[in-house]
Order: structure tokens, then C-alpha cells, then sequence
């Protein structure tokens, strides 16, 4: 008799202020799969006072992350959505042909290209067209897609999740590279994958997800 395939355990990481807030339907298998999960405050329910509890938690000084439980996938995101607007974007890990990584110095971190969808755009196209608008980049293209990150922040009186959707890309590291000064781009840099590890260091959590997902380490 052939085996049946089980349904992936759902659970969903957010990233507020470079902390992880995970929800979960299964507090204990998402535990056991990722050990640092053990020291993260855990909360049982989708409701309302659990999440301001654990937000609350996340901003305070000492905390690592935070947990919340509850065995409807649905109840999670309808609480979460009550309290940050979703909204759409996407970005790019481009690769030269040295197999070498663009990498942007943004706000004193490092971090990779990436924005926000124009009315009616695809993701692809809005993945393109950030990496060229951030980078200068002419020559790059598309290959396939890598995971998606969600974080949260504050855009005047508006709360927000992103959810970015990454795609791995070639680019030409022959052309020449501009960075988007009025994006906060001060530098640009093609890195060496065994050259990651400083610049990692000094990076967001959501981008060593992504190069991780990608296959790279350092």
C-alpha cells in the first residue's frame, strides 16, 4: 500500500524589530525542528491579548522571540491581519558569473534589493525592476524562487506586515553599479560566498533566512 503524505505543520515567522514572532499550530514540533525556539515565550490561542503580549515581549530588551499556538491556521492570520495591514513585495539574490553576491549597505546593515508591488505588477516583474531601480544593475534575470519573509513596521500611522517574495537571480558584474542614494543605499558590493560571514554579522535575521534558503552558508 503506498504512503500517504502528511500536510506540513503550518507555522509562520515575522519578523518584528530583527525578533521572530512564529505562529504555529503545533508549538512542539516547530520546538523540536528548531532548538533556539526553546527560550522563546510561548502563548497558546489566537487571541487578541496574546498577541499584544507578545509584542509587547519582543520590544522589550533581552527577548529573542516569541511563540503563538493555536490550531486554526486561519484564526492566526485573522488576528495578525486585525493589527498590520498586509501588503506585497519582492526582491532579488543575484549571482554574477563568478557566483559571487550583490549585497547593499542600507540604514547600517547589509541587506539585498527589494520593494513594494506597483498596482497590477507581478512579482517576478517587481523583483526585476527593484534590483535594477536599487543596484543599477542592467543585465540580470530571472532563474526561480527561493522562500518568502515577513516582517512588520510603522509607515507614518499605518502598521504594516510584509511579505517579500525572494527570487535567485544572474546578474552582469561587469556593468556599473549606482545605489539608490534616496533609499538609503550607501554602498554595493559583489561578495564572495566565503567572504559572507562579516558581512552576514552585521546584517537582519530575514536576510541570512533567504541566503540560507538559497543554499549559500559562510
Amino acid at each position: 500500500m503506498p504512503k500517504t503524505m502528511s500536510n506540513p505543520i503550518f507555522s509562520q515567522k515575522i519578523y518584528f524589530s530583527n525578533k521572530p514572532l512564529v505562529l504555529t499550530a503545533e508549538a512542539a514540533s516547530y520546538k523540536k525542528e528548531h532548538t533556539a525556539a526553546n527560550g522563546y515565550l510561548c502563548l497558546h490561542g489566537a487571541f487578541p491579548r496574546n498577541f499584544r503580549m507578545a509584542i509587547d515581549y519582543l520590544n522589550g530588551r533581552g527577548s529573542i522571540g516569541a511563540i503563538i499556538e493555536d490550531i486554526s491556521p486561519n484564526a492566526l492570520q485573522v488576528e495578525l491581519h486585525k493589527l498590520y495591514e498586509p501588503i506585497a513585495a519582492a526582491g532579488g539574490v543575484v549571482e554574477d558569473e563568478q557566483g559571487r553576491i550583490l549585497m547593499m549597505y542600507r540604514h547600517g546593515r547589509w541587506d539585498l534589493p527589494k520593494g513594494k508591488l506597483d498596482p497590477g505588477e507581478s512579482l517576478e516583474t517587481c523583483a526585476l525592476r527593484e534590483v535594477q531601480e536599487e543596484t543599477g544593475l542592467k543585465e540580470v534575470s530571472l532563474r526561480q524562487p527561493i522562500c518568502n519573509t515577513y516582517h512588520v513596521y510603522q509607515q507614518n500611522s499605518h502598521r504594516l506586515l510584509k511579505k517579500t517574495s525572494w527570487f535567485a537571480m544572474s546578474g552582469d558584474s561587469k556593468g556599473r553599479l549606482f545605489p539608490q542614494i534616496e533609499e538609503g543605499i550607501t554602498d554595493l558590493r559583489w561578495v564572495a560566498q566565503k567572504d559572507l560571514g562579516p558581512l552576514i554579522f552585521k546584517s537582519y535575521e530575514a536576510v541570512r533566512e533567504v541566503l540560507s534558503a538559497a543554499g549559500y552558508h559562510w
